[in-house]
């Protein structure tokens, strides 16, 4: 009998930034500091995820996706690419995001409780995964001239 392949999800998380502050928000079922973020719909781009993650997840409506590299192809905003398990869930390959938004003010969609924005690494709050922990240097600094 053949092995039983895991699930795999592909997601969108959007590191919001706004005058050199970056969104987090907690899981409510995690209890986890994470960017809001998601499961990307069958025929969507990450791109296109990521931008109805900001409004369905925060309310966060016009967004500007900041060209933060030279990569030929790559979407604007597009932070990095990363791979890491969650539990039952399985693998969730995940699209990282920056976005520049206009306005701190963000709505729960019922995923999150708490939001927090931060400035530094040294303001960081207890409780965010190791991927998280790695992107966040890079979330309050690339792309800023």
């Amino acid at each position: 009998m053949p092995a039983r392949r895991k699930r795999r999800a592909f997601s969108v998380s959007i590191y919001c930034r706004h005058e050199g502050s970056v969104l987090l928000v907690q899981h409510k079922r995690l209890r986890l500091w994470v960017p809001v973020g998601g499961e990307m719909l069958l025929g969507e781009t990450p791109l296109e995820a990521a931008e109805r993650e900001l409004w369905e997840g925060a309310g966060i409506e016009h967004p500007i996706f900041p060209h933060i590299h030279s990569v030929l192809g790559a979407p604007p905003g597009l932070l990095l690419y990363e791979e890491h398990e969650v539990s039952r869930k399985g693998t969730h390959m995940n699209f990282a995001f920056i976005a520049e938004v206009p306005y701190k003010n963000v709505r729960s969609n019922g995923t999150f409780g708490a939001s927090v924005w931060v400035t530094s690494l040294a303001e960081l709050p207890e409780g965010i995964p190791p991927s998280v922990q790695d992107a966040m240097p890079y979330a309050l600094t690339a792309g800023v001239t």
